[in-house]
């Protein structure tokens, strides 16, 4: 997978996801993924990111294997999901609708659908406090979702981006970004929510 990321976070006190906690892989399993599936939560100014994970889903297990991670400008990160989206041929994507949510998604799905992309963009609006979300989520997430070795990820890209901001995350402090558990609580909710049990994505018949 490439060179040895050297971003190994120093461990703190009081961090929610420390690195050893984390299930990882090297390769996904063999055979057609059961779904591939995103969520988005769009930059809303001041510094934030617009964080955009996608999972392929292997029966209970869910692995990370694209991730957009950028505080650029709206037109590039507008670009990123839709290039991320598309390269993954993701199925769904559910993006956080909160202030400038629903500009990005409907952005978005405009372009998707000039491509011919076969993903369906949702949006899902929450008054929810956004700590308590992330905390309670998260024994989900170390549960089932699955990570890129630490060795296969290479320095500089998104991915180790998103890593480094999921590491620092802590619980006994102030955090300068949350959006990356953030997004990682979404997508537990979306995976446990009575709208995620009940949708049927289909593999294509070709």
């Amino acid at each position: 997978f490439g060179a040895l990321y050297q971003g190994e976070p120093v461990e703190r006190e009081g961090l929610l996801y420390e690195p050893a906690s984390l299930r990882r892989y090297f390769r996904l399993p063999e055979g057609e993924a059961d779904a591939i599936v995103a969520v988005c939560d769009p930059a809303e100014g001041g510094g934030d990111f617009t964080v955009l994970p996608v999972f392929a889903r292997y029966g209970e297990d869910h692995y990370l294997i694209e991730v957009v991670c950028s505080n650029a400008l709206p037109e590039v990160s507008d670009g990123l999901c839709v290039e991320a989206l598309m390269k993954t041929d993701a199925q769904l994507c559910q993006f956080e609708s909160n202030a400038a949510g629903g500009r990005t998604a409907d952005k978005v799905q405009a372009v998707l659908q000039a491509k011919g992309a076969r993903c369906r963009v949702t949006k899902r609006h929450t008054q929810s406090n956004k700590e308590t979300k992330i905390i309670v989520n998260s024994p989900w997430v170390k549960e089932h979702v699955l990570f890129l070795d630490q060795s296969a990820i290479l320095p500089g890209t998104m991915y180790a981006s998103f890593m480094r901001q999921l590491y620092s995350y802590t619980v006994s402090g102030k955090n300068k970004h949350d959006d990356v558990p953030d997004a990682l609580a979404q997508y537990a909710l979306l995976c446990e929510s009575s709208y995620g049990n009940k949708a049927t994505i289909i593999r294509r018949p070709f």
